[in-house]
């Protein structure tokens, strides 16, 4: 069993939609994110989530300091994020032009139709130490919380 320690008090801050800005023209859709308000320190880490196939999940565990944004740039993508207080929080994602933010203490779970290609962007560099990947663990963090 992995030993989580949280110095400090948690803080409560839930998941949210949010809005990716583009531009549509006769070439296609162009969509960016310059949003330092989220990440003021900017993107330190990528990742893509491809090839899931039905049934089965991806991130199944939460993360003590990082925030992430997912978007799903093909096809669809669905989110449950459970916050550190127990409160469930559902997302569809099925445009580039929208994403969830995902900020630390949240157990995220995603789900993918064929074909989904999602794009995690990170405030953080990968660290194994910042993940919480025993749900048992999280659960227990929520005791605390409560």
């Amino acid at each position: 069993m992995q030993q989580v320690e949280i110095s400090g008090s948690l803080e409560l801050k839930y998941p949210k939609m949010i809005k990716i800005p583009g531009r549509d023209s006769l070439s296609g859709e162009l969509h960016f994110w310059e949003d330092n308000t989220l990440f003021p320190q900017g993107i330190l880490r990528c990742f893509w989530i491809t090839g899931v196939q039905e049934g089965l999940t991806r991130g199944n565990h939460a993360h003590l300091n990082e925030s992430q944004v997912l978007v799903a740039l093909a096809g669809c993508a669905y989110l449950e994020v459970e916050s550190i207080d127990g409160k469930l929080h559902s997302f569809e994602l099925r445009h580039p032009s929208e994403g969830v933010f995902v900020p630390p203490l949240n157990w995220t779970q995603v789900k993918c139709e064929e074909g989904t290609v999602v794009l995690g962007l990170s405030d953080r560099e990968f660290s194994e130490e910042d993940y919480i990947r025993d749900k048992s663990d999280f659960e227990r963090l929520q005791k605390n919380f409560r």
